[in-house]
Protein backbone atom coordinates (compact mmCIF):
# COMPACT_ATOMS: atom_id res chain seq x y z
CA UNK A 1 0.00 0.00 0.00
CA UNK A 2 1.26 3.38 -0.95
CA UNK A 3 1.89 5.84 1.83
CA UNK A 4 -1.11 8.12 2.19
CA UNK A 5 -0.33 11.61 1.28
CA UNK A 6 -1.46 14.99 2.74
CA UNK A 7 -1.58 17.89 0.08
CA UNK A 8 -2.81 20.77 1.25
CA UNK A 9 -5.07 22.72 -1.02
CA UNK A 10 -5.42 26.00 0.76
CA UNK A 11 -2.91 27.72 -1.48
CA UNK A 12 -1.18 29.38 1.53
CA UNK A 13 2.32 28.48 -0.05
CA UNK A 14 3.35 27.18 -2.80
CA UNK A 15 6.81 26.70 -5.23
CA UNK A 16 7.86 28.55 -8.16
CA UNK A 17 7.20 25.56 -10.47
CA UNK A 18 5.09 22.57 -10.01
CA UNK A 19 7.20 20.18 -7.81
CA UNK A 20 6.45 16.27 -7.08
CA UNK A 21 6.33 16.63 -4.20
CA UNK A 22 3.55 16.20 -0.99
CA UNK A 23 3.40 18.70 2.16
CA UNK A 24 2.97 15.49 4.35
CA UNK A 25 2.92 12.19 3.91
CA UNK A 26 1.19 9.44 6.29
CA UNK A 27 3.79 6.52 7.17
CA UNK A 28 2.24 3.75 9.32
CA UNK A 29 2.85 5.02 13.15
CA UNK A 30 3.97 8.74 12.21
CA UNK A 31 3.48 11.60 10.15
CA UNK A 32 6.17 13.01 7.67
CA UNK A 33 6.55 16.54 7.29
CA UNK A 34 8.45 18.23 4.58
CA UNK A 35 10.16 21.81 5.17
CA UNK A 36 7.75 24.57 5.85
CA UNK A 37 8.65 28.03 4.43
CA UNK A 38 7.89 31.69 4.11
CA UNK A 39 6.26 31.82 0.88
CA UNK A 40 3.01 33.26 -1.09
CA UNK A 41 1.16 30.65 -3.26
CA UNK A 42 3.74 31.77 -6.32
CA UNK A 43 6.63 31.03 -4.61
CA UNK A 44 7.56 34.57 -3.55
CA UNK A 45 9.46 34.69 -0.24
CA UNK A 46 6.98 36.64 2.25
CA UNK A 47 8.85 38.60 4.87
CA UNK A 48 12.45 38.98 3.56
CA UNK A 49 15.14 40.16 5.88
CA UNK A 50 12.86 39.51 8.75
CA UNK A 51 12.92 36.42 10.68
CA UNK A 52 10.53 37.36 13.37
CA UNK A 53 7.50 37.11 10.06
CA UNK A 54 9.56 34.25 8.62
CA UNK A 55 9.51 32.05 12.08
CA UNK A 56 5.78 32.98 12.28
CA UNK A 57 5.10 32.07 9.23
CA UNK A 58 6.33 28.83 8.79
CA UNK A 59 5.11 27.86 12.36
CA UNK A 60 1.63 28.88 10.88
CA UNK A 61 1.69 26.20 8.28
CA UNK A 62 3.13 23.45 10.07
CA UNK A 63 0.27 24.43 12.33
CA UNK A 64 -1.99 23.95 9.06
CA UNK A 65 -0.38 20.87 8.27
CA UNK A 66 -1.20 19.11 11.56
CA UNK A 67 -4.56 20.48 11.41
CA UNK A 68 -5.20 18.44 8.48
CA UNK A 69 -4.20 15.39 9.67
CA UNK A 70 -6.01 16.22 12.61
CA UNK A 71 -2.92 17.15 15.17
CA UNK A 72 -2.11 19.62 17.20
CA UNK A 73 1.51 21.04 17.99
CA UNK A 74 1.49 18.68 21.02
CA UNK A 75 1.85 15.76 18.48
CA UNK A 76 5.26 16.55 17.51
CA UNK A 77 8.13 13.98 18.48
CA UNK A 78 11.00 15.51 16.31
CA UNK A 79 11.11 19.10 15.06
CA UNK A 80 14.01 20.36 12.70
CA UNK A 81 14.99 24.18 12.36
CA UNK A 82 17.07 25.04 9.05
CA UNK A 83 17.68 29.16 9.22
CA UNK A 84 20.39 31.68 7.83
CA UNK A 85 22.22 34.21 9.39
CA UNK A 86 25.06 36.13 7.58
CA UNK A 87 26.47 38.02 10.44
CA UNK A 88 29.30 37.36 12.76
CA UNK A 89 29.52 34.43 14.43
CA UNK A 90 29.56 36.39 17.76
CA UNK A 91 25.78 37.53 16.93
CA UNK A 92 24.36 34.30 16.17
CA UNK A 93 23.48 33.45 19.42
CA UNK A 94 21.58 36.88 19.60
CA UNK A 95 19.78 36.45 16.20
CA UNK A 96 18.81 32.24 17.05
CA UNK A 97 17.27 33.64 20.71
CA UNK A 98 15.35 36.39 18.80
CA UNK A 99 14.12 33.47 16.76
CA UNK A 100 13.43 31.24 19.66
CA UNK A 101 11.45 33.57 21.26
CA UNK A 102 9.20 33.38 18.16
CA UNK A 103 9.24 29.58 18.47
CA UNK A 104 8.79 29.30 22.29
CA UNK A 105 4.62 30.60 21.28
CA UNK A 106 4.28 27.68 18.98
CA UNK A 107 6.61 25.11 21.02
CA UNK A 108 4.34 22.64 23.23
CA UNK A 109 5.13 21.79 26.82
CA UNK A 110 6.80 19.29 27.15
CA UNK A 111 8.12 20.32 23.57
CA UNK A 112 9.88 17.76 20.73
CA UNK A 113 12.95 16.70 20.48
CA UNK A 114 14.66 19.41 18.49
CA UNK A 115 17.88 20.30 16.22
CA UNK A 116 18.57 23.76 15.02
CA UNK A 117 21.35 24.57 12.62
CA UNK A 118 22.71 27.30 10.44
CA UNK A 119 22.75 26.63 7.14
CA UNK A 120 23.86 28.84 4.12
CA UNK A 121 20.40 29.11 2.26
CA UNK A 122 17.26 27.81 1.17
CA UNK A 123 15.85 26.84 -2.27
CA UNK A 124 15.37 30.63 -3.21
CA UNK A 125 16.79 33.79 -2.23
CA UNK A 126 15.77 35.52 0.96
CA UNK A 127 14.54 32.51 2.90
CA UNK A 128 15.47 32.39 6.44
CA UNK A 129 14.18 29.72 7.90
CA UNK A 130 12.86 25.82 7.38
CA UNK A 131 11.19 23.74 9.38
CA UNK A 132 10.27 19.77 9.01
CA UNK A 133 8.51 17.99 11.48
CA UNK A 134 7.76 14.13 12.74
CA UNK A 135 4.64 13.97 14.67
CA UNK A 136 3.03 10.95 16.02
CA UNK A 137 -0.44 9.66 13.86
CA UNK A 138 -3.31 9.26 16.74
CA UNK A 139 -4.27 5.86 15.18
CA UNK A 140 -1.63 4.70 16.70
CA UNK A 141 -2.28 3.78 20.05
CA UNK A 142 1.26 4.27 21.77
CA UNK A 143 1.93 5.23 25.21
CA UNK A 144 5.34 8.42 24.86
CA UNK A 145 8.25 8.76 27.41
CA UNK A 146 9.64 11.96 27.71
CA UNK A 147 13.75 11.52 27.90
CA UNK A 148 15.31 13.98 30.14
CA UNK A 149 18.72 12.55 31.32
CA UNK A 150 20.14 14.13 34.54
CA UNK A 151 23.41 14.33 32.97
CA UNK A 152 23.03 16.58 30.18
CA UNK A 153 23.78 19.89 28.89
CA UNK A 154 21.16 22.58 28.42
CA UNK A 155 20.03 25.66 26.28
CA UNK A 156 21.33 29.19 26.55
CA UNK A 157 17.51 30.00 27.11
CA UNK A 158 14.49 28.55 28.77
CA UNK A 159 12.82 26.07 26.33
CA UNK A 160 10.49 23.32 27.12
CA UNK A 161 12.19 21.08 24.15
CA UNK A 162 13.37 17.74 25.14
CA UNK A 163 16.50 15.74 24.71
CA UNK A 164 14.48 12.54 23.41
CA UNK A 165 11.73 10.88 23.08
CA UNK A 166 10.44 7.15 23.06
CA UNK A 167 7.66 6.08 21.55
CA UNK A 168 6.68 2.17 21.17
CA UNK A 169 10.33 0.78 19.74
CA UNK A 170 11.81 4.23 18.66
CA UNK A 171 13.93 6.31 20.83
CA UNK A 172 14.17 10.18 18.92
CA UNK A 173 16.95 12.37 19.68
CA UNK A 174 17.39 15.78 20.10
CA UNK A 175 20.36 17.65 18.55
CA UNK A 176 23.06 16.95 20.73
CA UNK A 177 26.21 19.60 21.43
CA UNK A 178 29.28 20.29 23.99
CA UNK A 179 27.91 22.20 25.68
CA UNK A 180 27.30 22.75 29.64
CA UNK A 181 24.18 23.26 31.72
CA UNK A 182 24.47 26.96 30.94
CA UNK A 183 24.78 26.15 27.03
CA UNK A 184 28.47 27.02 26.98
CA UNK A 185 30.55 25.08 25.03
CA UNK A 186 32.79 22.17 26.35
CA UNK A 187 36.40 21.79 24.74
CA UNK A 188 36.02 24.18 22.16
CA UNK A 189 37.42 23.53 19.18
CA UNK A 190 38.45 20.00 19.97
CA UNK A 191 36.94 17.73 17.51
CA UNK A 192 37.94 14.67 19.11
CA UNK A 193 36.86 15.61 22.81
CA UNK A 194 33.66 17.28 21.58
CA UNK A 195 32.58 13.63 19.54
CA UNK A 196 33.06 11.27 22.00
CA UNK A 197 30.98 14.06 24.59
CA UNK A 198 28.39 14.29 22.35
CA UNK A 199 27.69 10.45 21.91
CA UNK A 200 27.88 10.20 25.67
CA UNK A 201 25.17 12.36 25.86
CA UNK A 202 22.97 10.50 23.01
CA UNK A 203 24.09 7.25 25.26
CA UNK A 204 22.50 9.08 28.29
CA UNK A 205 19.24 9.68 26.33
CA UNK A 206 19.16 6.18 24.38
CA UNK A 207 20.00 4.27 27.80
CA UNK A 208 17.46 6.38 29.84
CA UNK A 209 15.18 5.27 27.03
CA UNK A 210 15.52 1.49 28.01
CA UNK A 211 17.94 0.86 24.54
CA UNK A 212 21.92 1.02 24.20
CA UNK A 213 24.18 2.35 21.59
CA UNK A 214 23.58 -1.07 19.51
CA UNK A 215 19.90 -0.03 18.81
CA UNK A 216 20.96 3.75 16.85
CA UNK A 217 19.98 3.46 12.96
CA UNK A 218 20.34 7.07 12.34
CA UNK A 219 22.42 9.80 13.02
CA UNK A 220 22.80 13.74 11.49
CA UNK A 221 26.02 14.90 11.69
CA UNK A 222 26.29 18.33 11.00
CA UNK A 223 30.09 19.71 10.86
CA UNK A 224 31.26 23.53 11.38
CA UNK A 225 32.45 24.63 7.63
CA UNK A 226 35.63 27.07 8.15
CA UNK A 227 35.43 29.03 5.31
CA UNK A 228 38.61 29.32 2.91
CA UNK A 229 40.68 26.10 4.40
CA UNK A 230 39.99 21.97 4.23
CA UNK A 231 39.20 22.25 8.18
CA UNK A 232 36.09 20.72 7.70
CA UNK A 233 36.51 18.11 5.90
CA UNK A 234 39.21 16.57 8.08
CA UNK A 235 37.36 17.60 11.07
CA UNK A 236 34.90 15.41 9.62
CA UNK A 237 37.35 12.76 8.71
CA UNK A 238 37.86 12.85 12.65
CA UNK A 239 34.39 12.81 13.71
CA UNK A 240 33.76 9.57 11.09
CA UNK A 241 36.78 7.94 13.07
CA UNK A 242 35.24 8.40 16.71
CA UNK A 243 31.74 7.26 15.43
CA UNK A 244 33.36 4.23 13.73
CA UNK A 245 35.01 3.17 16.92
CA UNK A 246 32.03 4.23 19.31
CA UNK A 247 29.52 2.02 16.71
CA UNK A 248 31.57 -1.16 16.11
CA UNK A 249 29.40 -3.50 17.56
CA UNK A 250 26.62 -1.76 16.31
CA UNK A 251 24.47 -4.20 13.67
CA UNK A 252 23.79 -1.49 11.08
CA UNK A 253 24.17 1.99 10.97
CA UNK A 254 23.64 5.13 8.65
CA UNK A 255 24.82 8.36 8.77
CA UNK A 256 24.46 11.82 6.98
CA UNK A 257 27.11 14.66 7.01
CA UNK A 258 26.73 18.20 6.22
CA UNK A 259 28.70 21.30 6.47
CA UNK A 260 27.02 24.01 8.26
CA UNK A 261 27.84 27.16 10.25
CA UNK A 262 27.23 26.35 14.38
CA UNK A 263 25.36 28.35 17.52
CA UNK A 264 27.90 28.64 20.27
CA UNK A 265 31.52 29.41 19.89
CA UNK A 266 33.66 26.98 19.41
CA UNK A 267 31.53 24.24 18.74
CA UNK A 268 31.73 22.04 15.89
CA UNK A 269 29.38 19.23 15.70
CA UNK A 270 26.09 18.66 16.47
CA UNK A 271 24.88 15.72 16.10
CA UNK A 272 20.82 14.14 16.56
CA UNK A 273 19.98 10.56 16.15
CA UNK A 274 17.19 8.03 15.94
CA UNK A 275 17.43 4.66 17.10
CA UNK A 276 15.15 1.28 17.21
CA UNK A 277 14.89 -1.31 19.38
CA UNK A 278 14.43 -4.28 16.53
CA UNK A 279 16.57 -7.20 16.72
CA UNK A 280 15.91 -8.08 13.22
CA UNK A 281 17.34 -4.97 11.95
CA UNK A 282 19.00 -5.62 8.56
CA UNK A 283 21.78 -3.63 7.02
CA UNK A 284 22.36 -2.86 3.67
CA UNK A 285 25.23 -2.56 1.90
CA UNK A 286 25.20 -2.05 -2.14
CA UNK A 287 27.48 -4.08 -4.30
CA UNK A 288 29.41 -0.99 -5.98
CA UNK A 289 30.67 0.65 -3.32
CA UNK A 290 31.09 3.68 -6.16
CA UNK A 291 29.31 6.24 -4.03
CA UNK A 292 30.68 5.43 -0.61
CA UNK A 293 33.23 7.79 1.42
CA UNK A 294 32.24 6.09 4.52
CA UNK A 295 34.39 2.94 6.46
CA UNK A 296 32.37 -0.90 6.61
CA UNK A 297 31.11 0.50 10.17
CA UNK A 298 28.19 2.13 8.00
CA UNK A 299 25.22 0.73 5.96
CA UNK A 300 24.19 2.61 3.07
CA UNK A 301 21.12 1.52 4.34
CA UNK A 302 19.24 0.19 7.38
CA UNK A 303 15.50 -1.89 7.66
CA UNK A 304 13.88 -1.70 10.88
CA UNK A 305 10.65 -2.08 12.39
CA UNK A 306 9.17 -1.71 8.69
CA UNK A 307 10.89 1.07 7.53
CA UNK A 308 13.95 1.80 5.41
CA UNK A 309 16.28 4.36 6.38
CA UNK A 310 18.96 5.97 3.91
CA UNK A 311 22.56 7.26 4.48
CA UNK A 312 23.28 10.48 2.42
CA UNK A 313 23.95 8.89 -1.16
CA UNK A 314 26.59 11.47 -3.06
CA UNK A 315 28.21 10.63 -6.34
CA UNK A 316 31.76 9.39 -6.68
CA UNK A 317 34.03 6.54 -8.12
CA UNK A 318 34.91 3.45 -6.26
CA UNK A 319 38.49 5.00 -5.09
CA UNK A 320 36.77 8.08 -4.36
CA UNK A 321 36.77 10.59 -7.14
CA UNK A 322 33.47 13.16 -7.73
CA UNK A 323 31.67 12.20 -10.75
CA UNK A 324 30.18 15.03 -12.42
CA UNK A 325 32.39 17.94 -11.66
CA UNK A 326 29.70 21.40 -11.84
CA UNK A 327 27.10 18.77 -13.30
CA UNK A 328 24.54 18.80 -10.41
CA UNK A 329 22.27 17.28 -13.26
CA UNK A 330 24.56 14.07 -13.57
CA UNK A 331 25.36 13.57 -9.92
CA UNK A 332 21.48 13.54 -9.29
CA UNK A 333 20.96 11.03 -11.39
CA UNK A 334 23.78 8.71 -9.60
CA UNK A 335 22.56 9.78 -5.92
CA UNK A 336 18.65 9.22 -7.08
CA UNK A 337 19.73 5.83 -8.32
CA UNK A 338 21.86 5.06 -5.37
CA UNK A 339 18.74 5.49 -3.45
CA UNK A 340 16.37 3.29 -5.71
CA UNK A 341 18.66 0.47 -5.46
CA UNK A 342 18.71 0.58 -1.36
CA UNK A 343 14.74 0.77 -0.89
CA UNK A 344 14.70 -2.55 -4.10
CA UNK A 345 17.33 -3.70 -1.98
CA UNK A 346 14.79 -4.28 0.80
CA UNK A 347 11.65 -5.02 -1.44
CA UNK A 348 9.95 -1.57 -1.62
CA UNK A 349 9.87 1.30 -4.23
CA UNK A 350 10.98 5.21 -4.42
CA UNK A 351 6.76 5.15 -4.59
CA UNK A 352 7.08 4.05 -0.70
CA UNK A 353 8.90 6.97 0.07
CA UNK A 354 7.67 8.98 2.69
CA UNK A 355 10.84 11.76 3.20
CA UNK A 356 13.13 13.13 1.05
CA UNK A 357 16.20 15.03 2.48
CA UNK A 358 18.11 17.30 -0.20
CA UNK A 359 21.37 19.17 0.52
CA UNK A 360 22.28 21.43 -1.88
CA UNK A 361 25.93 22.84 -2.16
CA UNK A 362 26.96 25.95 -4.43
CA UNK A 363 28.33 29.54 -4.26
CA UNK A 364 24.92 31.27 -3.72
CA UNK A 365 21.87 31.19 -5.82
CA UNK A 366 20.75 27.23 -5.92
CA UNK A 367 16.81 28.16 -6.97
CA UNK A 368 18.20 26.87 -10.57
CA UNK A 369 19.71 23.76 -9.29
CA UNK A 370 16.85 22.85 -7.41
CA UNK A 371 14.22 23.17 -10.06
CA UNK A 372 16.93 20.66 -11.93
CA UNK A 373 17.35 18.48 -9.46
CA UNK A 374 13.16 18.23 -8.71
CA UNK A 375 13.12 17.41 -12.48
CA UNK A 376 15.52 14.24 -12.29
CA UNK A 377 13.50 13.40 -8.88
CA UNK A 378 10.39 13.50 -11.42
CA UNK A 379 11.71 11.44 -13.70
CA UNK A 380 13.31 9.00 -11.51
CA UNK A 381 10.62 8.34 -9.55
CA UNK A 382 7.65 9.32 -11.63
CA UNK A 383 5.14 8.41 -8.94
CA UNK A 384 7.02 9.21 -5.67
CA UNK A 385 5.71 12.28 -3.69
CA UNK A 386 7.48 12.02 -0.15
CA UNK A 387 7.56 15.19 2.16
CA UNK A 388 10.59 17.19 1.15
CA UNK A 389 13.12 19.22 3.04
CA UNK A 390 15.60 20.98 0.89
CA UNK A 391 18.49 23.23 1.90
CA UNK A 392 21.76 24.48 0.67
CA UNK A 393 24.54 23.82 3.09
CA UNK A 394 28.22 24.96 2.79
CA UNK A 395 29.93 21.76 1.56
CA UNK A 396 29.76 17.93 1.66
CA UNK A 397 32.24 15.13 2.47
CA UNK A 398 34.15 15.65 -0.26
CA UNK A 399 35.24 19.01 -2.60
CA UNK A 400 33.30 18.99 -5.62
CA UNK A 401 30.15 17.13 -4.93
CA UNK A 402 27.25 18.68 -5.13
CA UNK A 403 24.00 17.04 -3.82
CA UNK A 404 23.57 14.84 -1.00
CA UNK A 405 20.16 13.20 -0.30
CA UNK A 406 18.83 10.40 2.39
CA UNK A 407 15.15 9.42 2.73
CA UNK A 408 12.93 7.35 4.46
CA UNK A 409 10.68 4.30 3.02
CA UNK A 410 7.71 2.55 4.59
CA UNK A 411 7.30 -0.52 3.12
Amino acid sequence: MKPELLNLHHSDWGWKQSVPYSQAVVGGEYIFIGGQQSLDSAGQVLGKNNIAIQTRNVFENLKKVLETAGLEMKDLVRLNTYYVFDGDDSDATSFWEDMTRIRLEYFPDPGPAATAVRVKGMPYPDQLIQIEAIALNRKEQHSRQRIMPAESWDWSISVPLSQGWRIGQKIFVGGQISADAVGATVFPGDVKKQTRNIYNFIRNVVEDAGGNMGDVAHIKICFKHEKGSNIANEGLSLILEETSSIFSENKGLVVSPFGVDLLYPGLVLEIDAMAVIDEERRAITLENDGGRYLSSTFADGICVDGEIYTGGQVAITEDGSVIGQNNIGEQARIVFGRLQSIVEQSGATLDDAVKLNIFLVGESNVEDDFHRVTKIWKEVAPNALPALTAVHVHELALPGLLIQADLIAVK
